[in-house]
């Protein structure tokens, strides 16, 4: 699959549909995805929010299916459901990762339910690996957020041609109050959110897309951690350009706790797609990380991921028993500071 084809496919699953759809009737279609992997690390330390890879061989740690109804009620009223088992759930518990109605009008879109905070590039798509190159979005970025996907609320989007080939869209949002509970390792965290606002914005043409975020939070964590933070401002900008068979993709994300980035570069050779990937984070989690693979497209539907990737730590990071992308410091039980990480993982539309 070229590049230009994945950017493609990328922008159109940010519209807010899967690129592989299944017709029941002339308005109403089902889609789904699926991702899952076999990994391993060098290190018995739990690796990454929510997939915990350690020295063990994991047939589940990113296993990923989902499912998605959308149905045209009128020619201006929509609505989507989607039902995803990302890594961290059981089969028999998935999440509702969004669930809205949606009435649009001339360049206007109204929506409200449960939607996808639209922070970074991929936030549309984010289980459908399908959608991106990599076997997972880097973490540096994608694991800022502990996980959170969505709220409940409304968002509003303009969007609009500003020439021939540029488009423009912008989407405030506001979120209601409501309680999110994950679990870092042994903890489980409970975040009593009395409010998510927030805008997004992107420039768009053939081959860019540009995208920056902002979201204002209010919550109360349960436990307290240190220091207990009740306010929260987070940025993020993300750039994603092709050329010929050349796709580069950068994003940053920043609050007061922590700034984290990557930059990442692949080039399509036939069904084959190897990719260098470079990430940092600093302040909260203190890490560097590289990642190398090769994704191989099986049918337009269908693709393979191998992928290496180290995540390093510095000495003096690790004696402040820092976590760096672990989720628990690797000198509190011992283990190296350092990690090799290796990947083979399919991914699938339907």
């Amino acid at each position: 699959m070229k590049l230009s084809n994945i950017l493609t496919l990328s922008l159109f699953s940010f519209a807010g549909s899967s690129f592989a759809t299944i017709d029941i009737t002339d308005n109403f279609s089902v889609s789904g995805f699926g991702s899952t992997s076999v990994t391993k690390s060098n290190n018995a330390t739990p690796l990454f929010v929510h997939r915990e890879i350690t020295d063990n061989s994991c047939y589940d740690c990113d296993t990923t299916f989902g499912l998605q109804a959308d149905w045209l009620i009128t020619d201006d009223i929509n609505a989507s459901v989607q039902v995803v088992k990302r890594p961290q759930d059981n089969w028999s518990d998935p999440e509702l990762e969004w669930a809205y109605l949606a009435y649009q009008d001339d360049n206007l879109t109204f929506k409200g339910g449960r939607l996808r905070i639209p922070l970074f590039l991929a936030s549309e798509y984010y289980y459908v690996g399908q959608a991106y190159t990599w076997s997972r979005p880097p973490q540096e970025v994608y694991d800022s957020l502990l996980g959170f996907t969505f709220f409940d609320g409304l968002s509003a989007r303009w969007q609009a041609d500003i020439s021939d080939d540029t488009a423009v869209t912008v989407s405030p949002y506001y979120g209601f109050e409501r309680d999110n509970t994950t679990e870092v390792g042994p903890d489980k965290i409970t975040f009593d959110t009395e409010r998510v606002a927030g805008i997004s914005m992107d420039v768009s043409g053939f081959n860019y897309r540009i995208h920056a975020g902002f979201m204002h939070t209010q919550f109360e964590m349960t436990p307290l951690m240190a220091p207990s933070i009740d306010k929260l401002n987070i940025y993020t900008l993300g750039v994603e350009y092709s050329l010929d068979d050349w796709l580069f993709m950068t994003e940053m994300q920043t609050d007061s706790t922590q700034t984290n980035w990557y930059l990442s570069g692949a080039y399509n050779i036939g069904d084959f797609t190897p990719y260098l990937v470079y990430g940092e984070s600093h302040h909260r989690r203190k890490s560097n990380s590289l990642t190398a693979g090769v994704r191989y497209d099986i049918t337009y539907s269908i693709s393979l991921n191998a992928e290496w990737q180290g995540v390093y730590m510095t000495n003096e990071n690790y004696e402040q028993f820092n976590t760096g992308q672990f989720v628990r410091p690797p000198k509190l039980v011992g283990e190296d500071k350092d990690v090799q990480l290796y990947t083979l993982m399919i991914n699938f539309v339907f």
